[in-house]
């Protein structure tokens, strides 16, 4: 279930654009072999199959896809209504056209104010960066294709030569074989550009409670304004009274070069919370078996993203090799190396944060913590750890 929900997630993270223009350029290109009343058959059924797919298939960017249903219908009916001075009534079969053109070209003037709408009518959980930038990607597409149709078309209306039928026909078969290959492209695109997505790390959104609510590419994460809650693992060795901490790296874009719990990492969509530490206690240490115990839950902020911690503690494991290149900056500290430099700035925020949350347990000071303790009875019997 969580599987499908982020396939799910990944279609409406990059939604076809196609679907939102559909209808309109079906419209144009019917009208121009077959007329309006036909046009209006084809593309406002066109229109309502699309609205229902996309209000099934994707209903939370259903308001989204109905504002250009609007601009569909506003092309159709304005076409419909407006007459023409005598004098350009040979250019009445490119209204419609340039109508499109009057209408996108507005969108295109006020892109940031569209963006910031549709932003605030859509669920904060769901990113529409990417989505919004291939949308105006789009229309600059096709308003493009449209402009250079009704330049070509309309110098031919302008001077009118024996072969004009001629030159009008081969001008709608450049213009509509440029349209109909665009399309095929942006779907095939679309398509390839989902499958490389689900092979990419995503991190699930969740809200305040630890619920997943969504999800987001992790890199698209970091880029977003909004910051988005991702949960994360942190895990405590503690071992004869002392914790192994490991310094972040160098390139690390929240705590550079701090000291830190000796296991973290976020959880993938579709991973559990045991999957997560046991795969990362593989990647750092080699470690196939590792016994952990659930102590927190607690929710800190980075410059770039939210963070719903679990945090765990683990003891009297086998031996962990600290000699590899992954962990060679880890190292144990006694409890009172750790009290002597917190005011020194060398650990992260989450520390800090956990080393309370490990004093207040007792599991440090009684130097209690091993595979056949009570670690358990300890942690619960804390007073003060969970008010």
């Amino acid at each position: 279930m969580v599987m499908e929900n982020f396939r799910k997630q990944i279609k409406i993270s990059f939604f076809n654009p196609i679907i939102h223009f559909l209808p309109l350029l079906l419209f144009l290109v019917t009208a121009m072999y077959a007329g309006r009343t036909v046009a209006n058959y084809v593309s406002i059924f066109v229109l309502l199959v699309s609205a229902v797919y996309v209000f099934i298939a994707y209903n939370q960017i259903f308001i989204w896809f109905f504002l250009s249903c609007v601009i569909f219908l506003a092309v159709n009916i304005v076409g419909s209504i407006i007459r023409l001075p005598i004098i350009f009534l040979s250019f009445r079969p490119l209204l419609d056209e340039a109508l499109t053109l009057v209408f996108l070209g507005g969108m295109m003037l006020l892109q940031k104010r569209i963006k910031k709408g549709i932003m605030a009518l859509i669920p904060k959980t769901l990113p529409m960066n990417n989505n919004l930038d291939e949308y105006f990607g789009f229309i600059r597409t096709i308003f493009l294709i449209i402009l250079g149709y009704v330049l070509a078309t309309g110098f031919i209306y302008a001077f009118p030569t024996q072969r004009e039928t001629a030159y009008l026909q081969l001008v709608q078969a450049i213009y509509v074989g440029i349209l109909f290959f665009v399309l095929v492209f942006e779907s095939l695109r679309v398509q390839i550009i989902r499958a490389r997505l689900l092979k990419e790390e995503w991190l699930p959104i969740v809200n305040l409670q630890g619920k997943i609510i969504g999800s987001v590419q992790h890199q698209a994460s970091l880029g977003e304004k909004r910051k988005f809650m991702h949960p994360i693992i942190r895990v405590h060795i503690i071992q004869d009274g002392m914790i192994l901490l490991r310094k972040r790296p160098a390139d690390d874009l929240s705590y550079p070069l701090h000291w830190d719990t000796a296991i973290s990492n976020h959880i993938r969509m579709g991973e559990t919370v045991e999957d997560c530490i046991k795969r990362t206690a593989q990647e750092l240490y080699g470690l196939t078996e590792l016994k952990s115990f659930f102590l927190s839950n607690y929710i800190t902020h980075t410059d770039f993203e939210q963070h719903y911690a679990f945090l765990f503690i683990a003891c009297k494991m086998n031996k962990i090799d600290l000699q590899s290149e992954k962990v060679k900056q880890a190292k144990w500290w006694t409890l009172q190396q750790i009290e002597e430099n917190l005011q020194e700035g060398i650990f992260t925020e989450n520390f800090l944060i956990e080393f309370d949350l490990l004093k207040k347990s007792g599991v440090l000071e009684n130097n209690i913590c091993d595979c056949a303790c009570k670690l358990k009875e300890t942690i619960f019997k804390a007073p003060h750890l969970f008010r």
